[in-house]
């Protein structure tokens, strides 16, 4: 039995490793006509014409027109569009094939133009919304606003810049302006601007008494020889400069009283007196010569005189300041 199970399996294994195409014949040994290769891609029907044979009808598909592309892209495009119409199609012919060995630049940069175009249509497909380029323009920084005090009147020290409109105009009495240092003359008024108020020295008067308004600093306080005083309040920030020996505030109740007197009939008309008529007449509403009557505390806010002396004790002659409004009206001396 185990011998007949060891045959049968050598049969098996030998069967196996047999040809099973051995008995199919090969294409090099068959003979084959040369013209039955060739065959109809179609069969003719019923010996008819191909035109002939009906052809059912298919919906119509419309087409979408291309919207006109918007920004840089749509630009080139059309730039493009444009190049590759106008080309000669015989030039694009003879680059395609290779025929032309003499292709000129313009050509060339027709075949460029179109190549950009092609991508630039591949980008927009992508995108509904045009590019659009921008620039940003940076704000400038809003500048501080400078504090003031009543009445318009600066406070403390003196400001680096004037207030448009209010700064002394050429020929007012208070158009120079010096460095700090500068130490003038007897009779000169100056202003001096961007420094502070502890640069000014020692606080010895103000007017009015209370609240704020003109502040007198005296550089060199206790002394009773000529020394560099200083005047703070004016509307375009800047201190005012003179030399003195000894500096007082006058009313304007106080010029009243000696210049609409008996004996004020003899005074000479300065400056200061022309000024302070107009200025009275415009606040009071009185006419020039008379006393402002009840509006004198309203003028006495903001208008006052500063005499300045140029030797302590039996001057012979003095210099008078009118200051209204935050402005230097007149000056003048006398003696």
């Amino acid at each position: 039995m185990h011998r007949i199970i060891l045959s049968l399996s050598l049969v098996a294994v030998v069967a196996g490793c047999a040809d099973p195409l051995r008995d199919v014949p090969k294409l090099q040994d068959m003979d084959i006509d040369a013209s039955a290769g060739q065959v109809d891609a179609l069969a003719d029907p019923a010996g008819g014409d191909l035109s002939d044979v009906p052809v059912p009808d298919l919906p119509q598909r419309t087409v979408a027109q291309e919207k006109p592309r918007g920004g840089l892209l749509g630009f080139l495009g059309r730039k493009a569009d444009a190049v590759t119409d106008d080309a000669p199609q015989g030039d694009l012919v003879d680059l395609v094939d290779g025929q032309n060995p003499e292709i000129s630049s313009e050509v060339t940069a027709q075949a460029e133009a179109a190549r950009v175009a092609g991508r630039a249509d591949s980008f927009q497909a992508d995108t509904d919304t045009p590019i659009v380029l921008a620039a940003l323009a940076l704000e400038d920084a809003p500048a501080p606003k400078k504090k003031r005090g009543l009445l318009g009147l600066g406070l403390g020290g003196t400001g680096g810049k004037t207030k448009s409109g209010r700064a002394p105009k050429l020929g007012d009495p208070d158009y120079e302006q010096v460095k700090a240092g500068t130490t003038l003359p007897y009779g000169r008024l100056a202003r001096l601007c961007g420094v502070s108020k502890a640069q000014l020295g020692r606080k010895s008067g103000s007017w009015p008494e209370r609240g704020r308004g003109y502040t007198l600093y005296d550089s060199a306080p206790g002394s009773v020889a000529q020394r560099t005083f200083y005047l703070t309040g004016f509307d375009d920030g800047c201190a005012r400069q003179f030399t003195a020996a000894l500096v007082m505030f006058a009313s304007p109740e106080t010029y009243e009283a000696v210049h609409y007197g008996t004996s004020g009939k003899t005074l000479p008309v300065s400056d200061t007196d022309q000024a302070y008529e107009k200025i009275k007449s415009k606040v009071c509403r009185v006419k020039a010569g008379k006393p402002c009557g009840s509006s004198m505390k309203k003028l006495s806010k903001d208008t006052v005189f500063v005499t300045v002396y140029e030797r302590f004790g039996g001057s012979p002659r003095w210099k008078n300041l009118l200051l209204h409004d935050g402005e230097v009206a007149a000056l003048d001396i006398k003696g």
